[in-house]
Formats: C-alpha cells, structure tokens, sequence
C-alpha cells in the first residue's frame, strides 16, 4: 500500500503542475514505490527536501537498492564457473550494504 508523505502544519492548499516523458514518468513511479510513497507524495518530499538543501533519502535509497539489485543479478549471471568474478560481487556487495545502512542511519537520524 502506497503511503502518503506526512502532514503539514498548515493545509497545502497551491499546486505545481509538472510534465514528464514517458520514461521520467516511469523512474518518477518507480521511485516512488521504492520508497513506499504514492507519486505526488515522493514528488512532494523530495522537492521538499531538495529546496531545504537537505540531503535526499528518498532519492539516495532507491537508487543503491536497485544497484544492488543489479550487482546481485551481474553476480548470478556470472555463473559459478567465475569465482573471481564472484569474489568482486561479493566485495562489492558488502559496499553496498554499508552505504545502504548510513543512508537509513542518517535517515532514522532525521526523522526524529
């Protein structure tokens, strides 16, 4: 289920019409579902975030999980028959994990 962003403490009452192509629509969609938001919210926080000069989480996370999607596939496709391939992979991964948990870190650390 698609989230909305969190309240103002005044009504949103103005408006901002936004045009994308085909394909920003379609990484604007699917970086709102990976951050777990409906499309105008995750447009909302992160122009948000971005005019406050604050550092976006919504924008960071989604895109080290899909690089890290896309190491594990790299990783798979390699096959076993590449062990040095699967050693950088792994090394690679372990990269990614600890850029993943500071980027939820300062997140949570944000959020409080």
């Amino acid at each position: 289920m698609r989230q909305r962003r969190a309240r103002a403490s005044e009504p949103r009452r103005r408006q901002a019409v936004v045009r994308f192509s085909s394909a920003e629509l379609g990484l604007v969609r699917e970086r709102a579902a990976l951050a777990g938001l409906a499309v105008g919210a995750w447009i909302g926080q992160t122009a948000i975030e971005a005019a406050e000069g604050g550092t976006s989480t919504s924008i960071g996370l989604p895109d080290l999980l899909l690089l890290h999607a896309d190491v594990v596939l790299a990783g798979q496709l390699a096959g076993p028959d590449a062990p040095e391939v699967a050693e950088r992979v792994a090394c690679l991964l372990a990269r990614l994990d600890a850029a993943i948990d500071l980027v939820v870190a300062e997140f949570e650390r944000g959020s409080r």
